[in-house]
């Protein structure tokens, strides 16, 4: 899956809130080995997922990729909290179209905990879905 175009709205629609890093990571092992500080946020391939329909055949299918945008915030910063990142991550890809010609909106599935080891660094995942429709023929 690819991941660009997600990091590319986010990286848009958040400019203001001076993150440390917005990027791409092959997993949640590499966004936590690589992050140097917070606030930062790491856009993550979870699956994907082929749906056939009845009157497509086994050729075209509709495609739907589960990704993770994991946050680290500085738990006692007072600037920016998690609630409000989460938020305004929220708002920038929930109803957005990655693909307009063969996409749904973007969907939020949900979010947990993902690590608070004692050193003042939260970590979250949200999990987002987008749909799009796969054709065998350009």
């Amino acid at each position: 899956m690819d991941v660009q175009p997600i990091v590319d709205r986010l990286t848009e629609k958040l400019a203001g809130l001076q993150l440390r890093e917005i990027a791409a990571a092959g997993g949640l092992d590499d966004a936590m080995r690589g992050n140097k500080a917070a606030p930062a946020l790491y856009v993550i391939p979870l699956g994907e997922r082929a749906i056939n329909t009845e009157h497509t055949g086994p050729v075209d299918w509709l495609e739907r990729s589960l990704f993770g945008v994991v946050v680290v915030v500085d738990a006692r910063d007072t600037a920016l909290s998690l609630a409000q990142l989460r938020r305004r991550i929220k708002l920038a890809l929930v109803g957005w179209v990655v693909d307009d010609t063969t996409g749904e909106p973007v969907l939020f599935q949900g979010g947990e905990l993902v690590d608070f080891p004692g050193d003042g660094q939260l970590w979250w995942s949200d999990e987002f879905l987008m749909t799009s429709y796969f054709r065998s023929e350009e």
